[in-house]
């Protein structure tokens, strides 16, 4: 009986990718690093594929560190992300995805290093907690833009970033604008005698950790 059960399981579970894959198939591919010379890039249907492996660059843990502030970030990838906008169009990229620790005079702001991000995660859509802080690489100027999740103001914030190196060392140059955000939060925790963001705004430099 009980392996009557896990065919059943098995054969519902075929059905369900047979039937994503119908319902999203890929129509196009194009190279990443060269997103802006393609005109299929933003076609329904296409796949942006970091064929370049343009993403190991920036892969793996960053520091920033002040007297009074630490920021550490963990950047992943995930293969073939699929976007949906409304019920016709959609379109799959490769992209990265943040995690961070920040910390404020002592205390513990956000955490989530330990988290594990699923590939179908559905916060890219939903402006909220469940936003996953993501970004992608265009190549009009070198960088890797997206938005960042300041969990604890509930504020979603625009950035670009990307890798230098400065005296021989490996940095992150992180710039988080205040220029394009979204609040998501309850009205009373914006008033104008409080800071909007938790993160540190502007050009940061950060620090590969080994």
């Amino acid at each position: 009986m009980k392996n009557i059960k896990q065919i059943i399981h098995l054969i519902i579970l075929c059905c369900m990718l047979q039937a994503h894959s119908q319902q999203y198939p890929v129509l196009s591919i194009t190279n990443q690093t060269f997103a802006a010379n393609d005109i299929n890039y933003l076609k329904k249907g296409n796949y942006a594929k970091d064929t370049e492996g343009i993403r190991d660059q920036i892969m793996g843990s960053w520091r920033y560190a002040t007297s009074n502030l630490l920021l550490e970030i963990v950047i992943e990838k995930q293969n073939k992300k699929l976007y949906r906008v409304g019920n016709t169009s959609y379109d799959y990229k490769d992209i990265i995805v943040m995690k961070y620790k920040l910390v404020k005079n002592g205390v513990v702001l956000h955490d989530n290093l330990n988290s594990i991000i699923p590939q179908n995660n559905t916060g890219y859509h939903t402006y909220g907690i469940d936003f996953i802080s993501y970004g992608f690489y265009y190549d009009t100027s070198y960088k890797f833009k997206g938005f960042i999740n300041d969990y604890y103001r509930q504020v979603l914030c625009s950035y670009e970033m990307q890798k230098t190196n400065l005296n021989g060392q490996e940095k992150l140059l992180l710039n988080i604008s205040n220029g394009n955000y979204r609040i998501y939060g309850d009205a009373s925790m914006y008033i104008p005698s409080q800071k909007l963001f938790s993160l540190p705004l502007g050009p940061i430099l950060l620090d590969r950790i080994p």
